[in-house]
């Protein structure tokens, strides 16, 4: 059991994909008839003491070591599963009792007792009849199991340990590193090498014993990483008077690694050759290249890349852009850089390393295009020329998209895109000419073989999933949530009126402190600026919300809230609803205030009469009880009345709970349809091929 003073179970899906990246590989050596040990490390245990009373249960004591075996307790109970969805109820029940539970009698026992936190919870779906659904509380049911537990905290238990379990089924179902699905014969395959595993156990007797190996194992320093074997390998083959020069330039890599040192070289390596795994790494490289001194001039290249796009501000971007690859000249705008640069913004504000080996192919490549491909460089490629630059905004809006949607929202699983990212790297980096680089770009058709336009576009996930997890955001006051939601609003304008927002207006722009997170129906309320008429009208609006049983946390939920300039937000105080919409309708054009479309957001109405003969009219039909905004309702029925209906009737809407829940729906619409739009459906990105006949003409 893991005893009590030990911290959490805090393993997140990078780490089961980390682990993931080693199972593939030994199930592919297996496959091979490769006799290799999955050797994972070693674990302390406490023996049990031997003065334990009659009847307690004797349990060895994990001094170090509780996230592998949790994990692989988890791995173990998404096995059982796997193989009861297959039938095999026998195998099931052999990893059952192997693994997850000893039993006496007709009780069982797991084998393994987690975490404080997680124990209860874990003890739940180690059940061999466990079905799948995970444990809610139940409000109203004082006898509920969980009756004792904080809902947060059951919440937040539910979700760490759901969120792990899934990421290994989705390994299995071909949601993860391998788009193929495990048959039965290869899930035989997994289990094989789950048996198999090989762990170096040190026993030890007492609480004393435990905590002095425990120090000294880990006080004896780290193994050699790739970064450091390469560094000693840069040096052996430099002369001594060379050395003290490139003691400098690799101390300027590892600074501009960010801390990242192996992930940075990782991705290095993708635009050269190909995905590599960590513990490939230094010998990949160290043969990449005969000549040592080109090998740390690329790197250098690289790392500087790495750091622009880590923490690069907009200054050294744009002379990135414009000095260093000489994509733009002196004559482009500010405008212009700038939407650029909200894109990689952006791409960093998501933590989307994955997407930088590819953006760094593609922007060496296309300066290289630019500057010497001869169709470009021809005497009619002048349009040419203007054309190719339009598709390093619409590449990257692509990425910002994809990864906004995919993973900023939707939190998919990273280990899905880093081989095809690695890939798309290596092709994009290796084009010898502008009409192989767009064909890499939108790609032939080949399902086996996408190109990147293609990958994204398929790839993206679905308007449900996205709407499911969108409604999701709720602003607690931390950071994270405060950028995420100043970005959707800054987005949301920049699409609604078509234009770039800069400076003042800027709400992602680096003036992110001139703006506030305002709740709309506020969560608190304060008397000393309000009539009692008004605080009353308040008390009902905020019952209102707060009972709603659909939503938890209602008054958080997104649609409740809005990116406001400081000194708006400050007048506004705590009003009512309907005094903050008098204000802000009043003040709209004034100097006084910075204001944005989205503020008129809660102008809305409910509709009172609808004929049913508006069944012929287009578009989403008006029914009696929805709520629009304003603005869309009025455009809605001009429609209606230019098909020959009588237009719906409405009132105005105070706002409460399923206005909030509406308008929640309705940003999550207009995000995956309109702002962030991606997909088949939509052809974006795409280069069609009548676009792409003008470079082959």
């Amino acid at each position: 059991k893991v005893p009590d003073y030990q911290r959490n179970f805090d393993w997140n899906m990078s780490h089961v994909e980390d682990l993931w990246e080693d199972i593939h590989s030994y199930i592919k050596k297996y496959e091979e008839g490769i006799d290799e040990q999955f050797y994972v490390g070693t674990i302390i245990l406490k023996s049990p003491e031997e003065n334990f009373q009659v009847g307690e249960d004797k349990r060895y004591e994990i001094v170090d070591g509780q996230q592998r075996l949790t994990s692989f307790y988890l791995l173990a109970i998404a096995l059982r599963q796997k193989f009861k969805d297959f039938g095999d109820e026998e195998t099931a029940k052999n990893i059952d009792r192997a693994f997850i539970n000893s039993y006496k009698k007709k009780n069982y026992v797991p084998k393994l007792l987690g975490n404080k936190k997680i124990r209860r919870v874990l003890r739940y779906i180690s059940n061999e009849n466990w079905d799948g659904t995970w444990p809610k509380k139940d409000k109203g049911n004082p006898n509920c199991p969980w009756s004792d537990m904080h809902g947060n905290t059951l919440n937040s238990v539910v979700n760490k340990l759901k969120n792990s379990l899934q990421s290994h089924l989705d390994e299995m179902e071909g949601n993860g590193r391998d788009p193929k699905p495990f048959d039965a014969e290869k899930l035989e395959v997994l289990n094989d090498v789950y048996e198999n595993i090989k762990i170096t156990i040190l026993g030890v007797h007492s609480d004393e014993r435990a905590f002095y190996l425990f120090e000294t194992t880990n006080a004896r320093g780290k193994d050699l990483e790739p970064g450091d074997l390469l560094k000693n390998h840069l040096f052996k083959e430099a002369t001594d008077s060379e050395r003290d020069k490139i003691y400098s330039r690799w101390d300027d890599v590892v600074e501009n690694s960010q801390n990242k040192l192996i992930i940075m070289l990782k991705h290095f390596y993708y635009v050269h050759d190909s995905h590599v795994q960590k513990k490939d790494l230094y010998k990949k490289l160290r043969n990449l290249m005969d000549d040592s001194e080109e090998l740390l001039t690329q790197i250098e290249d690289y790392s500087r890349f790495h750091r622009l796009m880590h923490k690069g501000t907009f200054e050294e971007f744009k002379t990135y852009l414009s000095s260093d690859l000489k994509i733009y000249n002196a004559s482009k705008t500010n405008k212009e850089y700038i939407r650029l640069f909200l894109s990689i913004r952006a791409l960093r504000f998501f933590k989307s390393e994955l997407t930088y080996p590819v953006i760094y192919s593609f922007l060496t490549k296309f300066s290289e295009l630019l500057s010497k491909d001869k169709i470009l460089n021809s005497k009619d490629g002048r349009k040419k020329r203007s054309d190719f630059k339009k598709i390093l905004p619409e590449t990257l809006k692509a990425f910002e998209n994809f990864q906004f949607i995919n993973y900023k929202i939707c939190s998919d699983k990273g280990n899905k895109i880093e081989k095809p990212y690695a890939r798309f790297a290596s092709e994009l980096y290796k084009c010898k000419d502008v009409v192989e680089f767009l064909e890499k770009l939108e790609g032939t058709g080949d399902s086996e073989n996408q190109g990147l336009y293609e990958f994204l576009r398929s790839t993206v996930l679905g308007p449900k999933t996205f709407e499911e997890n969108f409604l999701e955001i709720s602003y607690s006051g931390k950071k994270s949530d405060s950028d995420l939601i100043h970005y959707i609003f800054h987005k949301i304008e920049e699409t609604r009126n078509k234009k770039v927002l800069k400076g003042d207006n800027a709400i992602f722009q680096g003036v992110d402190r001139t703006y506030d997170i305002e709740h709309f129906a506020s969560s608190e309320h304060t008397t000393h600026s309000n009539t009692q008429e008004e605080f009353e009208e308040y008390k009902h609006i905020h019952k209102e919300i707060k009972l709603n049983q659909d939503y938890d946390n209602l008054i958080n939920m997104i649609g409740n809230l809005v990116s406001m300039d400081t000194d708006l937000n400050n007048d506004l105080s705590n009003m009512i609803p309907r005094k903050k919409l008098e204000f802000i309708n009043k003040y709209f054009h004034s100097t006084n205030y910075i204001t944005h479309s989205f503020l008129k957001d809660f102008n809305v109405s409910k509709i009172i009469e609808s004929e049913e003969t508006h069944e012929d009219a287009p578009g989403p039909k008006l029914i009696v009880g929805d709520i629009y905004r304003d603005e869309i309702l009025e455009e809605k029925n001009k429609r209606i009345q230019k098909e020959g209906f009588e237009p719906a009737k409405f009132q105005s809407q105070v706002w409460n709970s399923k206005c909030i829940v509406q308008r929640s729906k309705d940003l999550a619409k207009e995000c995956y349809e309109s702002v962030f739009k991606i997909g088949d459906d939509v052809n974006f990105p795409m280069i069609s091929k009548q676009r792409f006949s003008k470079y082959t003409q």
